[in-house]
């Protein structure tokens, strides 16, 4: 995600019209992170129908808070909102220190490596979203030709605490909380039936 659709993100969120809302700097990882129904086998097809570019979606759904505390401990996707990966060059100014592979061979950046979510979908989804008390939870992408972890360039990339899902070149989906430290941690992913 490049800076600027990150702070796009941050300027629609959190959404006030939930009751529940708690601001974004103040929320805590989830524990969980559940797709309902058949919505991970959706997200993972979806994006990987992109490659060899990178898929990107946003996850809408709800927080769900135990009883005594503000802090939620679930996140349930209700609903993957597919979207375009519309990283161009030069679209973001920053250092790119992740220019370089492991073997030390340069990576040149293309959609192959590299989205960028439309803030225009980002805005028309968080306001889908609000209408049916409901919020952008955080966003999806592929990596088409590597493993479903965070980039270099995902934690460059990152400006605020973020739920973050990548599906892997063989489909495989993992949940991941991208901090402010530029450091990462794993969440768990499950299906569930809807409530």
């Amino acid at each position: 995600m490049n800076v600027d659709n990150a702070r796009a993100m941050e300027e629609i969120s959190p959404n006030p019209d939930i009751e529940n809302s708690v601001p974004q700097e103040k929320m805590a990882a989830p524990k969980t992170i559940e797709f309902e129904n058949d919505w991970l086998f959706i997200l993972s097809k979806t994006l990987l129908t992109a490659s060899p570019e990178e898929g990107c979606a946003l996850l809408i759904g709800e927080h769900r808070f135990p009883n005594t505390s503000k802090t939620a401990i679930h996140w349930v996707v209700k609903v993957v909102w597919q979207c375009r990966n519309t990283w161009k060059p030069g679209m973001v100014n920053l250092g790119e220190s992740s220019n370089a592979g492991k073997d030390g061979k340069k990576i040149i950046p293309s959609k192959r490596n590299r989205f960028a979510l439309d803030p225009r979908e980002q805005i028309t989804a968080q306001r889908w979203a609000r209408k049916r008390n409901l919020k952008v939870l955080g966003s999806a992408h592929s990596h088409p030709l590597g493993k479903a972890i965070p980039s270099a360039t995902d934690l460059e990339w990152t400006t605020s605490p973020q739920l973050m899902v990548i599906i892997g070149k063989h489909g495989e989906a993992k949940a991941w909380w991208m901090a402010n430290d530029h450091n990462f941690y794993p969440i768990e992913v499950t299906n569930c039936q809807p409530k």
